[in-house]
């Protein structure tokens, strides 16, 4: 999708031109000259990278390796000592073709739904004895149960480092005028309100999921829904308002006054999908309203990807498709130790990530003692989100993890790859979060009988990791806007190099970042938003880099005007043939020096680099310090980056926090600024929406008790309360 005008009406290609050469000017023209420093390392660096052994991963077809299968007989363990009527998919080897659906009709089923992306047949409710015949069908490689979908359900935005605020002046949204515009959120929930005065103008397409087949009277009575995206639906239920009031919502109520309550990119479009009813989902006594919901959810998002590119009627070409999945909910596994990312309903959010729709994807709300993560947020390619609890404070420091957000490492799906397990990838703030007001029975309005969500406000408090997912989703989207050319697996990675580390390694043998608790820590918007924009900046390729390459700047010493940058490295699998730092915006590279290390390094074994740099001999002015791993076939990792300021002045900004790069930013912020105000005049559009903290609002919100998760629907357990 082509990247949008930060104000309400778009501005011409020229405009976007005349932005990114400003861009360029300001990061391109100080970034000259040579380091020329004398090292002086001694004996234990040494100039050669040491030897790495590359893994070559054999390819074994998911149904031959996934640990929910373990007698291999082609039937997930769970339906194999199950004696009652049970929901049921078929997973195929290949595509389901006519002549299957004709086969299992003439065998007296009906199908509910055939979802392509993941070549699976939905077959709804059957006797649990009939699974031993279904796994003998050619082209039949797993029985699987269905499972439950469960909804894992202010301070929020400036904690992650989105909108500015007095602790954190200098955050995403101020490094540029970028809001999220030209991006749509697919909230995929509960359906949305968009008549809310913070979502209104939103709207650019939609689906019901829930109607698509079912029983639910409404979808009776209306004759079905339409398939085009013509439809919008609306929610009864609270949760898909709130949650996309916290990726996407203005901040404004009733009366167009500003409140404070904005989600992490306020300029985001929304595509509503409708997967949920009033009533929400799961856990249920009706079983048969249960398996409606997995049928609904499947078809949900097979719908997501069938359209990801589609030409929306009557919208701009700039809000054609769909580019980010949001998910606030998961699905049971039934399975012991949880899903392995392996079952349809994870495997389809792999295929949507590798269709280059960007799926986020809540964590849940098992805590600390979860028997494994649910499906959905097994997803081996999804960005899944766990919570931390903010306490009520925008400081970052006194953040800890919710005593409700499920823990990883996910199950083993046998493929020798521990990092897929690594589950989740980041966390954000899910605790006593602000919502956004839905049209709701029990709040008086009733969208059936002529109510809407127009004249709502921001009332109450819910917590989950239903409402840390959509932070991440708005931050997603800041980072698609600057770069637009960016994947979904690229996001990921930033995502994860850029966050705030949290807790100690778990498996430092395999990753010294990563956390059971915090994932690869507490996002940083700022500084993803920040990393996404340089690559495009300076026109490094996403499409082609390397992730397995590990480099991270992990120290940084300073004596008078020489910085000392120390580092670790690894791999996750190929050879790692250079390190190499740039200060000039990657035109010229210099090698760096290596540990000295006896004998060959095993995949994910670290080791240190180091290289000096004399500000003293850079340009006057901010200095980008840019350090890369490269391959064998000279595809690049993931960068690690830091800030100094040249002629002999000292500041490091290795950190988000410190000094010197808030002073960097705030000097890039105030040209750009200074360039959108130009091409505000130029295009004659009003001035941009100004957002500031209401910090005495957030006060006059009414607490939830503790921590618990107020939107969510835990399995074996009622929740103390519910969001309205």
């Amino acid at each position: 999708m082509l990247m949008a005008d930060v104000f309400v009406n778009r501005v011409g290609e020229n405009m976007r031109r005349g932005f990114t050469l400003l861009c360029l000017t300001l990061f391109l023209a100080p970034l000259t000259g040579s380091i020329g420093h004398d090292s002086g390392f001694d004996s234990q660096w040494s100039t050669s990278i040491p030897d790495m052994t590359p893994v070559i991963q054999e390819e074994i077809d998911w149904w031959e390796r996934t640990t929910m299968d373990s007698n291999r007989n082609g039937i997930h363990d769970s339906l194999e000592t199950l004696d009652q009527p049970v929901g049921i998919g078929l997973s195929y080897s290949r595509d389901v073709t006519d002549s299957d659906v004709e086969l299992l009709e003439s065998m007296g089923y009906d199908i509910t739904d055939v979802i392509e992306a993941v070549d699976a047949v939905l077959l709804g409710v059957i006797n649990s004895s009939d699974i031993w015949e279904l796994s003998q069908i050619d082209g039949v490689v797993m029985v699987e149960r269905y499972g439950q979908v469960i909804l894992w359900g202010d301070i929020q935005t400036p904690n992650i480092l989105a909108e500015q605020s007095e602790v954190y002046p200098h955050t995403a949204w101020n490094h540029t005028p970028m809001r999220g515009a030209g991006i749509n959120i697919a909230m995929v929930d509960t359906g949305t309100d968009n008549e809310h005065p913070g979502l209104k103008d939103k709207f650019v397409a939609g689906y019901d999921a829930v109607c698509f087949v079912h029983t639910d009277p409404e979808c009776i009575l209306a004759g079905g829904r339409e398939t085009d995206g013509s439809f919008d639906p609306d929610d009864g239920n609270q949760h898909g308002t709130a949650c996309m009031g916290m990726a996407a919502a203005t901040g404004l109520d009733a009366n167009g006054e500003q409140t404070g309550f904005e989600g992490s990119a306020p300029n985001a479009s929304l595509i509503d999908v409708r997967i949920g009813t009033d009533a929400g989902a799961g856990p249920f006594e009706n079983y048969l309203l249960s398996q409606e919901f997995y049928e609904s959810a499947m078809n949900g998002i097979q719908w997501i990807i069938d359209n990801k590119d589609t030409a929306w009627p009557g919208v701009d070409e700039s809000l054609h498709g769909i580019d980010i999945i949001s998910l606030s909910w998961g699905i049971t596994s039934h399975e012991g130790g949880g899903s392995d990312g392996e079952d349809m309903h994870s495997r389809i959010l792999n295929e949507a990530t590798l269709a280059g729709v960007t799926v986020s994807v809540a964590a849940g709300n098992d805590g600390p003692d979860n028997d494994g993560l649910s499906g959905m947020g097994s997803s081996s390619l999804s960005i899944t989100v766990g919570a931390t609890d903010d306490m009520n404070t925008i400081d970052r420091d006194d953040d800890d993890i919710a005593s409700y957000s499920s823990r990883g490492p996910r199950r083993d799906n046998g493929d020798n790859d521990p990092t897929n397990e690594m589950k989740p990838d980041v966390t954000a703030p899910g605790t006593n979060i602000v919502q956004a007001e839905a049209c709701v029975t029990s709040g008086g309005c009733n969208n059936f009988l002529g109510g809407d969500a127009s004249q709502n406000g921001y009332t109450g408090r819910g917590s989950g990791t239903s409402y840390a997912t959509p932070a991440v989703t708005g931050i997603i989207a800041l980072m698609m806007e600057v770069n637009d050319e960016i994947n979904p697996l690229v996001i990921r990675e930033i995502l994860r190099s850029t966050a705030t580390r949290m807790g100690p390694a778990s498996q430092p043998e395999h990753d010294p970042h990563w956390n059971e608790d915090f994932g690869w820590g507490l996002v940083h918007g700022h500084d993803a938003v920040w990393t996404a924009q340089y690559l495009n900046m300076t026109g490094m390729a996403t499409s082609d880099m390397n992730l397995d390459l590990q480099v991270h700047i992990e120290n940084i010493s300073s004596q008078g005007t020489v910085n000392t940058y120390t580092g670790l490295a690894w791999s996750r699998g190929a050879a790692m043939e250079t390190i190499e730092y740039s200060t000039d915006g990657g035109e010229t590279w210099t090698e760096v020096v290596y540990e000295s290390v006896n004998g060959t390094l095993n995949t994910y074994e670290s080791f240190e680099f180091q290289f000096v740099v004399d500000t003293d001999k850079l340009p006057d002015g901010y200095n980008m310090i840019i350090v890369r791993g490269v391959d064998t076939d000279g595809a690049s990792s993931m960068i690690s980056w830091d800030s100094v300021v040249g002629g002999g002045n000292v500041d490091s900004m290795g950190s988000g926090s410190s000094l010197g790069r808030t002073l960097f930013i705030a000097i890039f912020a105030f040209a750009v600024l200074a360039f959108g105000a130009w091409v505000a005049v130029q295009q004659r559009v009003d001035e941009p929406l100004q957002f500031a903290i209401a910090a005495g609002e957030i006060q006059n919100v009414p607490s939830a008790v503790d921590d618990e998760p107020l939107d969510a629907m835990i399995m074996d357990d009622e929740p103390d309360s519910t969001s309205s």
